[in-house]
């Protein structure tokens, strides 16, 4: 939910350096990864807006989504079981980490442990 803040210029160092170091571990080739928020700011709080995640998506049409954390998740997909660890939809596979605020109090390395999941993705580039 946190990249809200993020676009809306209430950036959190701790939170950057928590994504630069999931995509050094991660290895991916430049260019494979964004991100999209599921919330905006809106009278000073977080709103969240799952169509806004869904038409960004569109732009790209990824075949996997990382979402950090559970709420983020009921979201952009409200009918998703509570506590699963992957939701498959009709294109795309969505993988569910912690949420970026639960990471940010983790070390460099218990933060990568805690996306290894994402290591074993085949990525196609273009």
């Amino acid at each position: 939910m946190e990249l809200g803040l993020d676009l809306s210029g209430q950036s959190d160092p701790r939170r950057a350096g928590v994504l630069r170091n999931l995509i050094t571990h991660l290895r991916w080739p430049r260019g494979t990864t964004a991100f999209w928020p599921v919330a905006s700011l809106l009278d000073g709080a977080l709103e969240p807006d799952g169509a806004m995640f869904w038409k960004g998506w569109e732009v790209w049409r990824t075949q996997h989504i990382a979402c950090f954390g559970h709420e983020a998740l009921r979201v952009i997909h409200p009918e998703a079981e509570a506590g699963c660890a992957t939701v498959f939809l009709e294109h795309v596979t969505i993988h569910v980490l912690p949420p970026l605020a639960e990471l940010k109090s983790r070390l460099p390395h218990e933060q990568q442990m805690a996306v290894e999941v994402l290591s074993s993705l085949r990525l196609d580039v273009d």
